[in-house]
């Protein structure tokens, strides 16, 4: 499969490549939008990155030339938004069937995963890692809270990436975690998917600035309730920007 990154420079081709190998697609990048419209048919790409900052008079014309030759689960177009990216922009890119608006910062380990679950969501990859990941940020509802096995004291804190195999926890005391041991095992641990609260037990993993946890079981129902909620992070974040396009 390929993707194609419209943008006037290269400083994304490099992490993205290397990103986007394990999901089975390869990258190409082209600095003429002109070149992409007239060309389409021919380049046959399965996704477009397309930066709208670089040109912002062009990325209508292609988005619309694409869903014009292909729906969204058959043509994945992402817009990379300006920081001056207008609401109404938004709306309009939503109204033409664009399948995600990313952040400029590509590198950022945040928005590659990002990338990866709107690439999920619409094409069957054939990636060596199986579980997706998401990084939390808004609109993202998410929380994780334990007892401490010994003192029985409660540790609550956030979490910063999360997966259906485990998740890293920013402790709010470091203090109060410094004496668990890799290894151990923390049983009923509450983890909230908006509004619901799953007890999942867990195993230490890693200890350090962050503490990582191995999921060894949820309660019922649990499982899928987060393989949903991380599946669906990319329409939960289009949809946001779309109600702030209508309420601006």
């Amino acid at each position: 499969m390929k993707m194609i990154l419209v943008a006037a420079g290269v400083e994304h081709v490099s992490a993205l490549g290397y990103h986007l190998k394990p999901l089975g697609f390869t990258l190409e990048h082209y600095a003429d939008p002109i070149k992409v419209i007239d060309r389409l048919d021919e380049i046959d790409p399965q996704a477009i990155l397309f930066n709208a900052g670089d040109f912002p008079r062009h990325w209508k014309a292609l988005l619309r030339l694409a869903r014009e030759k292909k729906p969204r689960e058959d043509l994945i177009f992402l817009l990379i938004a300006p920081k001056d990216f207008e609401m109404e922009d938004a709306a309009k890119a939503a109204h033409l069937g664009v399948n995600g608006i990313m952040q400029p910062n590509l590198e950022d380990k945040q928005e590659l995963y990002r990338l990866e679950e709107i690439i999920r969501r619409y094409r069957s990859v054939q990636d060596k890692r199986n579980f997706a990941r998401l990084v939390p940020q808004e609109p993202d509802e998410l929380g994780f809270a334990f007892t401490h096995p010994r003192r029985l004291a409660f540790v609550s804190g956030r979490v910063r990436e999360i997966s259906i195999q485990g998740s890293s926890f920013l402790p709010a005391r470091a203090s109060a975690v410094e004496d668990l041991a890799v290894g151990t095992e923390i049983k009923d641990c509450s983890l909230k998917v908006e509004d619901q609260i799953i007890a999942v037990s867990c195993k230490l993993t890693r200890n350090s600035e962050e503490l990582g946890f191995q999921f060894l079981s949820f309660e019922e129902g649990g499982h899928h309730a987060l393989l949903m909620y991380i599946q669906s992070r990319a329409q939960r974040a289009l949809k946001s920007a779309h109600r702030e396009s209508k309420q601006g």
